[in-house]
């Protein structure tokens, strides 16, 4: 997918080391390789990333199980942080899985991450569930959240509630 200034694309075997070095640098527990890899690895993902001038600069990794997918990670190097990037990547993947019939679009995230929530929430996503203590270092709640993505002929729409 081009538009003028990146490209989304799914994920390749080369590109494992830079997302690698990505996730040292943007996450407070980053993956590791082995990690990484059993994403390539998976019949069950699906692995996009977003490149631009700079090279690839974000990535999301997906499991799928038609009707159903789950967002699982979804990154963008913190130098091109705030640049519609994470947005453009969810974008992109939730039209593919609602033009490939998927109906609904799960996710977990980090009580405390804003900007996170208020992308999902952009996108449509409204929060189902909470996991108390779900997450470690630090230790911290998860909220559930869950996309319908097909709510009349829109997919992928603004949140207008």
């Amino acid at each position: 997918m081009q538009n003028g200034w990146s490209e989304i694309r799914p994920v390749r075997p080369a590109d494992l080391e830079a997302i690698l070095a990505i996730e040292q640098v943007a996450m407070a527990a980053p993956w590791n390789a082995a990690m990484v890899q059993a994403e390539f690895d998976t019949t069950a993902g699906v692995g996009l990333v977003v490149e631009n001038g700079d090279g690839l600069c974000g990535y999301a990794f997906f499991r799928v199980y038609p009707p159903e997918c789950e967002l699982l990670h979804l990154v963008v190097a913190p130098q091109q942080r705030r640049r519609g990037l994470g947005e453009s990547l969810l974008r992109a993947a939730l039209r593919r899985f609602a033009q490939e019939s998927f109906t609904t679009c799960l996710l977990e995230l980090r009580a405390s991450n804003a900007a996170a929530l208020n992308l999902y929430t952009k996108l449509g996503f409204l929060q189902v569930g909470r996991r108390k203590g779900y997450y470690r270092q630090p230790d911290e709640d998860a909220l559930l959240m869950n996309c319908n993505l097909r709510i009349g002929d829109e997919v992928c729409h603004e949140n207008t509630a």
